[in-house]
């Protein structure tokens, strides 16, 4: 059923041949389109520089979740560490109080150990002469920030106030071989933080090597979403990668081998822009191709189809189409195109 599917989508996009007529304002809608740049990353506002891209450390503020270890020096009923070897502590409720042996609720959240710290030395001080008191936490709950995509182990991790963007990719083993490095962004409080990974890993900046802070997200995308295919009556059908600096219709072509002079019809090429249920399509002829093709650059996901010269070869185009559109077309896709 899937296979029947995708040969009619392929029909689709090669065949009706009759109905299909060169659109002169083609070139000049694609050429126009070019001229936006490639946006590699999400269309968010950019965060201030001046609030938000620190790469000093802050004081950890206690929140609810967190686990505290409580020592008061010479009063082993304050201190609990660890017991039957599991480590354990105070548990900031989630009224943000703690609770202790004769001193009772003690808000916590919000505040540093420090200041937890000053509060319980004074508090004590009504049972202990001169009491030492250390707070800290021995379990980040709180706050947590998230590196997804392309890393080696993406994960979620404690924001303990002291963890960089580098330590944190560490921490999740590394950019995978397939993660776009210079497409990775970080995304703070619905806005997009003006970092480059790539300036950091790749060219050795670390200026902005920032602290990770409450629900920070790191993403790394997938260097394969940055590709088209060149399918049909070429050489080679294919999958593009576009690289870095975008990829033209002319160096596209060329990639593939150039367009196949014995089979394809010389008067219609396709590019579908846009999702698979809802393509843009755009008809160009080989002549178009040759004069424009270098002031044409295509976007991610394009699809250049060359059709077949007469439908008598429509198996033959089908046959070259069909492994490329299987990695792309799912069942639903299919159903929606074939019932335009």
């Amino acid at each position: 059923m899937r296979i029947t599917g995708l040969l009619l989508v392929c029909a689709v996009l090669v065949s009706c041949r009759s109905n299909i007529k060169t659109n002169p304002d083609a070139v000049a809608a694609l050429v126009e389109e070019g001229k936006t740049p490639l946006a590699r990353k999400p269309a968010l506002s950019v965060e201030s520089i001046q609030t938000d891209l620190s790469v000093t450390p802050e004081p950890y503020r206690v929140g609810p979740g967190d686990l505290l270890r409580v020592a008061v020096v010479g009063r082993p009923e304050f201190s609990v560490a660890t017991k039957d070897g599991e480590l354990v502590g105070y548990r900031v409720q989630g009224n943000g109080k703690i609770y202790l042996p004769m001193v009772g609720p003690v808000n916590a959240a919000g505040k540093t150990v420090a200041q937890i710290a000053k509060y319980l030395n004074h508090a004590v001080g009504e049972y202990v002469k001169k009491p030492q008191v250390t707070v800290e936490v021995a379990s980040f709950q709180s706050q947590k920030f998230f590196v997804l995509g392309q890393v080696k182990k993406p994960s979620v991790m404690a924001a303990d106030g002291t963890t960089t963007l580098l330590e944190a990719l560490g921490n999740a083993g590394g950019v995978s071989p397939t993660g776009d490095v210079d497409g990775a962004y970080v995304i703070r409080s619905g806005k997009l933080l003006p970092v480059s990974l790539g300036d950091i890993l790749l060219r050795g900046d670390t200026s902005r090597n920032v602290v990770m802070r409450k629900g920070d997200l790191v993403y790394v995308p997938d260097k394969a979403d940055w590709k088209v295919y060149v399918l049909g009556e070429v050489v080679r059908p294919g999958i593009v990668p576009m690289g870095d600096r975008g990829l033209n219709l002319a160096d596209a072509v060329a990639e593939v081998g150039g367009i196949d002079k014995l089979h394809a019809d010389r008067r219609v090429i396709r590019i579908f822009r846009g999702g698979w249920q809802n393509p843009r399509a755009f008809t160009l002829s080989t002549q178009d191709v040759y004069e424009f093709g270098a002031s044409i650059e295509l976007r991610p996901g394009d699809r250049v189809v060359v059709a077949p010269r007469g439908l008598a070869n429509w198996s033959r185009a089908t046959t070259l189409m069909l492994p490329f559109l299987q990695t792309a077309v799912t069942a639903g896709t299919v159903a929606a195109a074939v019932s335009k």
